[in-house]
């Protein structure tokens, strides 16, 4: 006679066997993207991640949550459990802008993030439309006092980190132009080719096709040296406009752990992120879209984004920016 199966037994062991594999599964890392795809943000960290994956030894999948100008993403990521497993990727926006101008952006980027430090910086241009009559920088800065309140440029929207500096490089230069808010760079971008606004005063690299099809016209690089991707740009410096002989900008894209992170897991991830930075081909990669490889320094990211606080701050109490 044959003996019957136990099947408690044999569903204790398949139970065994299932919380093994699930022991033995990879535990995911997840860089939480609080931007739309696409943009400045997302491609960094899209770029990263097979690196910082190669160098944890585990998964690092890229989750886009949007809305509310970053605030869901980061706000989502700082409820996650802080097992050193969600990261979140950062720029001026998140990091420096939304806690001046929001009143409550529910969280302080200098108490509830760990920096992990700047992958990657990045100049631009500022562009006119075509049809707009200036060639260079000293020309528009003539032409929008020639023709007060006339000149129009568009940003990502009200109290975004394009409105900001742009009101700033404006500022600088002395002269004033209205500003006309979009969704997003894409949509800005088709904005001025269309000619429905006149300058986007930082453009990133989806504006060089643009440039060299004609359709918009680029008159400086935003820092002090050339652009690599439009080399034929003059940097501010070689303008000639005095007000631009010392000033720039650079965006940045960086990491960080909400605050909290236990000691081993915090160390575990700078480790891997220091191993992914060096990793030849992440540069290459960041470089051919227009960013600049950055060292990926902790203490450097912290005074970065002290200053662009202190320095926003200062904009805003000028009075020169209406955010309602």
């Amino acid at each position: 006679m044959r003996a019957r199966p136990d099947w408690r037994a044999l569903l204790v062991a398949a139970g065994l066997l299932l919380g093994t594999a699930s022991a033995a599964a990879p535990q995911a890392y997840t860089i939480i993207v609080p931007a739309p795809p696409g943009g400045p943000i997302d491609r960094v960290a899209r770029l990263l991640a097979p690196d910082l994956s190669a160098a944890l030894g585990h998964p690092v999948v890229v989750d886009n949550r949007l809305g509310a100008a970053g605030k869901i993403g980061v706000q989502a990521a700082l409820r996650a459990p802080r097992d050193g497993h969600t990261l979140i990727a950062v720029s001026p926006s998140i990091a420096s802008v939304n806690p001046v101008v929001d009143k409550a952006p529910g969280y302080d980027p200098l108490t509830d993030f760990d920096a992990l430090g700047i992958a990657a910086t990045n100049a631009g241009v500022v562009a006119v439309r075509a049809g707009l009559p200036v060639a260079d920088m000293a020309e528009l800065v003539q032409y929008a006092k020639a023709h007060p309140g006339e000149l129009t440029y568009g940003s990502f929207g009200i109290g975004t980190s394009l409105h900001l500096q742009s009101e700033e490089l404006l500022h600088t230069l002395g002269i004033d132009a209205r500003h006309i808010p979009y969704k997003g760079e894409a949509q800005v971008m088709a904005a001025l080719a269309g000619g429905e606004v006149d300058l986007m005063l930082y453009a990133t690299a989806p504006i060089v096709p643009l440039v060299q099809s004609g359709r918009v016209r680029a008159l400086a690089a935003t820092s002090s040296r050339r652009w690599a991707m439009l080399p034929q740009v003059p940097s501010y410096a070689e303008t000639g406009v005095p007000a631009l002989r010392t000033y720039e900008y650079r965006s940045w894209v960086g990491l960080v752990l909400p605050t909290g992170t236990p000691a081993a897991e915090k160390q575990a991830v700078l480790r891997a992120w220091q191993r992914a930075l060096a990793s030849p081909k992440l540069r290459e990669s960041l470089t051919a879209q227009g960013f600049e490889p950055a060292s990926g320094d902790p203490a450097e990211m912290q005074r970065t984004v002290a200053g662009e606080i202190g320095r926003l701050r200062a904009l805003l109490a000028s009075g020169r920016i209406k955010l309602d």
